[in-house]
Order: C-alpha cells, then structure tokens, then sequence
C-alpha cells in the first residue's frame, strides 16, 4: 500500500501530464482553425520593366518627331504605368501572393520564391525579353 507523500507525487505527476496534453490539444486545435499567415513572396523586376519601355519608347524617337507623335509617345508612356499597376495587381491576385521588387532583395538563394516578371509583363501587355535570353 502507498504511503500519502507517494500518492500526492503521482497525483501531482498526473494532473501536469493532464494539464500539458489538455493544452498541446487546444493549441493543435487552434493552430488547426486559424493557422499562422504567412505571405507568400514572388518577385519581380521592377527596375527591367521600365528600362524595357523606356528603351522602347527611345527606340521611336527620332529627329524632326512632330508635336502630335511626341504627344502620342508621351501619352503610351502615362499609359505604361497604369497597364503596370493594372498588372502587378492581377498577378498579385492570380498567385495568392505578395509582390516585392526584386531590388529590394538584399541577396537570397532561396529558390522558392518565384520570378514573375515575365508574367506581369505580358499582363502589360510588353513583348518583354525572357530572362534566359537576359
């Protein structure tokens, strides 16, 4: 027969094993209904994008422009930025992630976050160059 100081240890013992497993359970149960949000990254060009355009833009400009297609190039270049926003906000939506500019990464070899600077440049509507070709 176990003497009362025995007794009181293996209670004690037992209701923290009880209380430790009660609490693993609701936090596995919480973690289950609200899980940790964490954003998913993609990257993209920003910086490429634009010189892409701009050279493109320069590519058409050419001595003696008149004052109607200089107007019109000025225009296309006001429109670029809209058609870029328009873009990067489809993107963003269609992968379910956050977008940042590639510029902004220090450095990374973390190979999962992808590369979408293709994809928002042909949402722009640019016949941009692939990278490979970079």
């Amino acid at each position: 027969m176990m003497s009362g100081p025995m007794k009181t240890i293996k209670a004690h013992l037992l209701t923290g094993v009880i209380t430790l497993l009660a609490g693993a359970i609701m936090i596995a149960a919480w973690m289950h209904h609200y899980p940790l949000d964490i954003p998913r990254l993609a990257r993209v060009d920003i910086g490429r994008l634009v010189a892409y355009q701009q050279q493109s833009l320069v590519q058409r400009i050419k001595p003696g422009l008149d004052a109607q297609e200089q107007a019109k190039l000025f225009e296309e270049a006001k429109a670029f930025g809209t058609r870029l926003d328009t873009a990067l906000d489809q993107v963003s939506r269609e992968c379910q992630c956050a977008l940042i500019n590639t510029a902004a990464l220090l450095k990374t070899s973390d190979t999962r976050i992808p590369e979408l600077t293709e994809q928002v440049a042909q949402v722009a509507g640019l016949s941009f160059p692939a990278l490979s070709a970079k």
